[in-house]
């Protein structure tokens, strides 16, 4: 049955989908349709930006779109150092490319015929949401293969089970091992992916790249790419991928760079700036006629995130390049509200003196006051943006059941800034459905953020731009933020942030456009605990008196270009403005005037809180006008901010049914007690049963100086969706034990999000806790180092009693306190790396290494120059880890990485600092590396008194009460014995661990460090003998010492020369019959093959002769015949005394080296039958076996041994059960440690794998094995950072 609407079907709101109606830029284009970003290049600091997106490909005019595509990061980079030239086959020019395979070379121009190789690994070069989804597909296809396999295997096993019996054993264990290898490969089946190999030349004009990128080998049909911004053009990976991809050359050819994408964030920052759709204008941008510059700072390595080196390279681009406008939605927090080598760079050169307009994205970590990220707000200079929801978003994108009030949306950052700043500039749209990457296999999609609000707002200022340039108006970018913030429309905001108006900001800009004081930037300094950008009052000492406070204001020409030839100087000169201040709060008081020149000038302001009401934020601003042009608007502003706190009686206070509706924020700023350590939050909601269920943001945030809020105290949840957490109560509850610290003012922000529906009534309460330990850790926040033995700690309660305090202490992580084995300083690339200031980038590079006995997790850090980004003080921080022979394992930047090492063996850190300044990375060689490992839980005792510590067996003091301020004394024990810390903790690591007094609370646990002292030893025994040695013995020892030393001769002499026949015819003659002299004989024959040892006799039996195997042999008989196994076994099969005697010591001693020779005898006899049954002596395989079953009954089955290994192998081989062999192979790789020492062997133990895996016809498996092999042994060596 069809239904047909009683409602009419309107058209879909279009203009919704990418908001342009509110800010005014549509009407703007539509009155001047040619000012609509033509003539404007728009720079996207982001994750790169798809070339083959919808509405990236042409301008309004009909100019390319995307003008240059750089990766700043360095992801993509390929090195292309190895130099081929190609040889003829079969009609064809053929090169080696580093995968090993055959590269036909099309007919390109190279006058050189030279060519460089290189390789990268496809999910090097994808972001993370497409690897995701490549790795599910090829799994997938893999996966059939693999079943084919699996189900032959099983059904060869079940038909010799049913038509055997009474099955061989053999026969039937390796049938169960071809099963059992293929499950097990099956569980453990990671993607090696694709590997591309590339292809550069110099064609006599420019460099270009090819890259085989379906890995057939044959490059005649690839397109020859050069530098992106050459030839506009870029190419596809794949049709499964459909990731596109340009390159970049740098360093005469040394060094490509395949530059990609690291998400679609970037694709979609730019069609809200500039994308154009021909066929649908109405999908358009902001600025269609603009052109853009890719710059990738997110660095697909570590999923997108920024990085310095990334940054420094944008900013140095933005400035040599003179990009008209950049925008940037990235950010993190910041520790620091001004500092930072990149800010620097943005505002000094990119801004100051290139005249870049820097447009940027407030953040997404609001609704808290202060939660404003980096680098938005870190300078005057930069335009900020918050992100705002109008009508025309919530009807075409978010498909809600009823309209709710216009906003800012709640997660969206605010101001001020650490230091005062108001930090948040205008508010533009925060969301759009618009472009994304192809590879996401939609043309347009939805998000949201201050990541879109920042590039609609820099579509409006392009547009401005746009219209100045086609005017032939000079501008600079303090032009542009004045008239884009002096234009905004109010929107009621506390700190009066206004809604970006393109219309209005077109009408200052004409109406004041021969104002030379709009091409200022009015620097505000603010004397308050240092230098500050504007008065904030926040904390409880601050807003209980009356504040005077000098303010300096001075006006910041744009930077000289050229310092010899200056331009404006007599601008300088000549400035002079009569400033009208007006305070717009009647709590704030300043002069009436103030006379202003080119040096500034200062004066004092008076600002009263004390009659402010608690709990809220008070904003107001000193106004700064120009007498002679009041209409222009004020000249700049001194932002005052205030927020007084509630002080809670006893460390308790609760807000009862407070009502809620769709986006409303409710804010509480609260006095954290003194000696506060943590809080309760409780949350109770209660509502109507036809309330629609919202989404609530609950938000903390304190001010601590110099410290970042990447660890914020922020939780999302649903209310009125009935879930109840107390089966007592009608009401849901929800609760929350946070960290905090005491004596600093606390801000409490609930809020219904924006789009959350209903009504709802909440009762909050907040209930402080704190338990302090005497000293310098009294906030809570320390680290408590504790003594070698035992540590005496003073614990109180400020402000209230503490009934139930449970004392834990415990350790999870072991740190390795590690110095670089490396440091070496060298200039990085003069065409990549060279600042707008002309001075090159330096970088020092460290070398740590360390080593692993088991499988763990790692974090690398190294304090120094980490937990800071956009404030650092270096250009860039980078590492990576590599295993022993040289696989990447994981990176590194400045924020923590936990990285799972499964393999255990060698491992080394290479960590990239780079600055321009040589002597501040000599300063950093010295740099430790602090490595924490995954530990089995350990705990030490807590005692009441010390001598319960050598009285007691367990803790006596874990449960205690504490009245208030009533002060206490436990003891801390570290347990004692030899055995007592875990075995891999040794003298001078340490214990990292937590010391806990009122259970799990988020952040707030005492952090424990236990630096491990000498370790206890067992006394020496002091019973050794004073049995003087016979002569006999006397004359034994001689003789013995005599033969080691003649034998190390021997090892010496050239096997040609008369010294070494004289010398081996006497040992011959006097130790024939000598064990360690036969031991000898044996090893040099394996030395004098052509194969140079036995493991490589084991793989190339053909390269020692059967004489010589034979000879080995006969001497390992000799050995065996003179040595008594059986006496042997049996004394190692009674048990070893607890307490043995001299004698018995000696006996043990002499027995363990017969023991050893017994074993070495067998090993050299079973590799020697073994490599004869590889060479098809049959009648040796009853011998090998035999000996196999000698060595298993000597436990010698040595999982590090390749030589054992070899001979099973070999002997399994030969007998086709290569299903055994395998199992043995993947046995000892499982349990061998990767080492500098066993690399060779690891090697080779791979190589044979690969060989059984051709043998069982595994053909899948084995080019599995090839692709994992360029990964775990990249031909390159080392990467590229």
């Amino acid at each position: 049955m069809r239904y047909s609407s009683s409602k009419p079907i309107n058209e879909y709101p279009v203009h919704g989908l990418m908001p342009k109606q509110d800010t005014q830029a549509a009407s703007f284009i539509k009155k001047f349709p040619n000012y609509d970003g033509r003539g404007t290049v728009i720079a996207i600091l982001d994750t790169g930006v798809d070339p083959g997106a919808a509405g990236m490909q042409v301008t309004t005019d009909g100019k390319p779109k995307i003008i240059d595509i750089v990766d700043c990061t360095g992801g993509g980079d390929v090195e292309t150092t190895k130099v081929v030239k190609p040889t003829i086959e079969n009609g064809n020019k053929v090169i080696d490319g580093l995968s090993g395979r055959k590269l036909i070379l099309g007919d390109w121009n190279n006058p050189s015929d030279e060519y460089r190789v290189g390789l990268k690994r496809a999910y090097e070069l994808f972001p993370t949401e497409l690897t995701n989804r490549i790795k599910s597909e090829r799994r997938e296809n893999f996966v059939k293969k693999h079943a084919q396999l699996l189900s032959k295997a099983q059904a060869e096993l079940a038909e010799f089970l049913k038509d055997n019996s009474k099955p061989v054993e053999a026969e039937k264990t390796e049938l169960e091992a071809r099963v059992e290898m293929l499950k097990d490969l099956y569980k453990n089946y990671e993607d090696p992916g694709i590997i591309f190999d590339c292809v550069v030349f110099f064609d006599g004009k420019d460099w270009r790249a090819v890259i085989d990128v379906d890995e057939s080998g044959d490059l005649r049909g690839q397109p020859c790419l050069a530098d992106y911004r050459k030839e506009l053009k870029y190419h596809t990976f794949g049709k499964a991928d459909l990731l596109n991809f340009s390159v970049n050359i740098y360093d005469n050819g040394n060094i490509l760079s395949i530059t990609t994408l690291s998400g679609s964030h970037g694709t979609h920052v730019a069609g809200i700036t500039a994308g154009n759709f021909p066929e649908e204008p109405e999908l358009n941008g902001v600025a269609p006629g603009a052109q853009l510059i890719s710059l990738r700072i997110g660095d697909s390595r570590l999923g997108s995130m920024e990085t310095g080196p990334g940054l420094t390279r944008a900013a140095a681009h933005l400035a040599m390049h003179k990009v008209d406008l950049a925008n940037m939605s990235y950010g993190e927090s910041s520790s620091l509200p001004t500092d930072g080598h990149f800010i620097k760079l943005l505002a000094e050169e990119a801004i100051g003196k290139s005249g870049c307009i820097f447009v940027t994205s407030a953040g997404n970590d609001g609704p808290c006051f202060s939660s404003i990220g980096a680098p938005a707000g870190m300078d005057e200079r930069f335009i900020t943006v918050g992100a705002y929801v109008k009508h025309a978003q919530m009807q075409a994108e978010y498909a809600l059941l009823e309209s709710v009030t216009e906003r800012p949306y709640t997660w969206s950052s605010r101001g001020p800034t650490t230091d005062g700043y108001h930090g948040v500039d205008v508010y533009a749209p925060g969301s759009a459905i618009t472009s994304v990457p192809v590879y996401v296999l939609n043309k347009l999609d939805l998000k949201n953020g201050t990541s879109m609000s920042s590039p609609n707002a820099c579509g409006c200022v392009a547009l401005l731009v746009s219209a100045l340039k086609a005017e032939k108006q000079n501008y600079t970018p303090f032009r542009l933020k004045n008239a884009v913030v002096q234009s905004s429309k109010s929107v009621d905001d506390p700190l009066n942030v206004g809604f970006i108006q393109v219309d209005k900001a077109w009408e200052y800009l004409e109406s004041h456009k021969d104002r030379d004081d709009l091409d200022l930037f009015f620097k505000v300094t603010v004397q308050k605990r240092g230098a500050q950008r504007g008065i904030y009052l926040r904390e409880l000492d601050d807003v209980s008196k009356v504040q005077y406070i000098t303010t300096k204001v001075q006006p910041i020409f744009m930077g000289e270009e050229d310092p010899e030839n200056p331009k404006y100087n007599e601008a300088k000169f000549k400035y002079d403005a009569r400033i009208a201040l007006v305070a717009t709060e009647s709590w704030i008081n300043a002069p009436d005037y103030l006379y202003l020149h080119s040096s500034g000038n200062a004066f004092q302001i008076k600002v009263d809180p004390t009659a402010l009401s608690e709990s809220k934020f008070h904003y107001g601003e000193v106004l700064g006008y120009d007498t002679s042009a009041p209409e222009r608007g004020p000249l700049f502003h001194v932002p005052v901010s205030v927020v007084k706190p509630t002080i809670p009686a006893q460390g308790f206070i609760q807000y009862k049914n407070v009502e809620y509706g769709p986006g409303d924020i409710i804010r509480r700023f609260v006095q954290v007690p003194e000696g506060a350590t943590s809080c309760e939050i409780t949350i109770k909601a209660n509502a109507p049963a036809e309330t629609a269920p919202a989404r609530f943001m609950l938000h903390l945030l304190q001010l601590v100086p110099k410290q970042n809020q990447k660890e914020k105290h922020a939780y999302s949840f649903m209310l009125g969706n009935d879930s109840y957490g107390d089966p007592e109560s009608e009401k849901q509850i929800i609760k929350k034990h946070v960290s905090v610290r005491g004596g600093l003012n606390l801000e409490v922000c609930l809020a219904q999000f924006w789009s959350g529906l209903g009504k709802h009534a909440i009762d909050l309460s907040l209930n402080f806790h704190g338990v302090q330990i005497a000293g310098n850790l009294a906030t809570g926040h320390g680290i408590l180092h504790l003594e070698p033995q035992v540590t005496r700690v003073d614990v109180t309660s400020p402000f209230r009693r503490e009934d139930k305090l449970n004392l834990s202490v415990s350790f999870n992580k072991l740190r390795k306190y590690i110095r670089p084995s490396e440091a070496s300083i060298t200039p990085m690339l003069p065409d990549r790396d060279v600042l707008p200031s002309t001075r090159l980038l330096y970088q020092l590079i460290l070398t740590y290494n360390f080593k692993i006995e088991t499988s763990t997790t790692i974090t690398a850090r190294f304090p120094t120059v980490m937990n800071q980004l956009y404030e650092h003080f270096l250009a860039g921080v980078f590492g990576i880890i590599y295993d022993v022979n040289k696989k990447i394992v994981g990176y590194l930047d400045v924020f923590d990485h936990n990285i799972k090492l499964e393999q255990k063996g060698n491992y080394s850190i290479m960590l990239q600092l780079s600055v321009e300044n040589e002597d501040v990375l000599e300063k950093l060689k010295d740099t430790i590396l602090e490595l924490d490992m995954d530990l089995k839980s350990t705990t030490f005792n807590t005692f009441q008194k010390i001598r319960d510590v050598y009285t007691m067996k367990s803790s006596n003091y874990s449960k205690i009460a504490l009245e208030r301020k009533d002060a206490k004394v436990f003891y801390i024990a570290a347990p004692t014995g030899k055995d007592a810390l875990p075995k891999e903790a040794k003298a001078g690591d340490a214990l990292v661990g937590t010391l806990s007094f009122l259970g799990k609370v988020e952040g707030g646990e005492y952090c424990v460090l236990y630096n491990v002292p000498p370790l206890v030893t067992e006394s020496s025994s002091n019973g050794k003998s004073d049995k003087k040695p016979t002569d006999e013995e006397l004359e034994q020892k001689l003789n013995d010492a005599t033969r080691d030393l003649q034998i190390s001769y021997l090892k010496k002499l050239s096997a040609d020369s008369a010294a070494y026949k004289s010398l081996l015819s006497k040992l011959d003659s006097t130790f024939a019959d000598d064990i360690t002299y036969l031991e000898y004989k044996m090893s040099s024959i394996w030395t004098a093959s052509e194969a140079k040892g036995d493991i490589n006799c084991l793989l190339n039996p053909k390269e020692i002769s059967d004489k010589d195997l034979k000879e080995l042999i006969k001497l390992a008989d000799t050995i065996l015949e003179k040595l008594n196994e059986r006496e042997l076994l049996e004394f190692y099969g009674r048990k070893k005394p607890d307490d043995e005697s001299d004698e018995e010591k000696e006996k043990r001693k002499e027995n363990d080296d017969k023991k050893k020779q017994i074993i070495n005898a067998l090993k050299n006899k079973g590799m020697a039958c073994a490599v004869l049954l590889a060479k098809k002596e049959k009648d040796y395989c009853d011998t090998l076996n035999a000996t196999i079953r000698s060595l298993q009954q000597w436990n010698s089955e040595d999982t590090g041994n390749l030589a054992l290994l070899l001979v099973k192998v070999v002997r399994d081989r030969e007998a086709e059960h290569c299903g055994t062999a395998l199992k043995s192979v993947q046995k000892y790789l499982s349990e061998i440690s990767f080492t500098s020492d066993t690399e060779k062997d690891v090697k080779k133990a791979w190589d044979m794998r690969n060989k059984l895996y051709k043998d069982l016809g595994w053909s899948i498996w084995a080019e599995y094995d090839d692709k994992w092999n360029l990964i775990r042994q990249p031909p390159y060596g080392y990467a590229l950072f």
